[in-house]
């Protein structure tokens, strides 16, 4: 239920955001697709390796310019979040797939100059995340955070109507179920991990 009201209050904040925007400010709508590489912090032994595996996200995206240099960009995206453990031992081929899918709302607070044929810019970007797909590996739902949150930093550049992203994000939460996740990852317990990772992503608006 604590969850929940907190997913529900980030959902209020976000509309409020959108709402609050001046009412001049120009509007685009807009798709955007890329790579997500994602790690899984805490995940480590002695007879298995961790690799990062590269994910697909892909989304529709809000972009409303507050000022010339300052713009607010909502986004709705599907992210897939994955990484393999693989044994050391040359002798075997034993492996878990550790790979989760998210609908996540971000919200991109861009600054940067605007000069005509480009607009580079910054970011700083909060945002919250719903799982709603795992590979079995991951063990049952009752194991998984299912609602989580982080923050993102990176940088682009706006050429025309096409966007170029790149962003490192960090979640805020962990990616187990607290007390109750009872699945282990090569001996250390999924509930001690959370997830970063680094996404590149080509927007177009319209």
């Amino acid at each position: 239920m604590k969850k929940t009201l907190q997913f529900a209050v980030a959902g209020l904040v976000l509309a409020l955001m959108i709402a609050s925007a001046p009412k001049k400010a120009q509007a685009q709508f807009g798709v955007k697709a890329g790579i997500y590489t994602a790690h899984f912090s805490d995940i480590k032994s002695k007879e298995f390796k961790l690799k990062d595996n590269v994910g697909f996200q892909a989304g529709v995206l809000y972009k409303m310019h507050v000022t010339p240099s300052f713009v607010v960009q909502p986004e709705l995206l599907y992210v897939q979040k994955n990484a393999t453990l693989e044994s050391k031992d040359p002798g075997t081929i034993e492996k878990e797939k550790l790979n989760l899918s998210f609908m996540q709302l971000p919200v991109s607070l861009q600054y940067g100059p605007n000069l005509v044929v480009a607009r580079p810019f910054v970011q700083v970007v909060p945002y919250i995340s719903y799982a709603i797909g795992k590979s079995d590996d991951v063990g049952s739902w009752s194991d998984v955070n299912r609602f989580t949150g982080g923050i993102g930093l990176g940088a682009g550049v706006d050429v025309w109507k096409i966007q170029f992203n790149v962003r490192y994000n960090w979640d805020i939460t962990k990616v187990g179920d607290g007390e109750k996740s009872t699945f282990t990852a090569a001996g250390r317990e999924w509930k001690a991990s959370k997830s970063r990772g680094i996404e590149f992503s080509v927007g177009i608006t319209f």
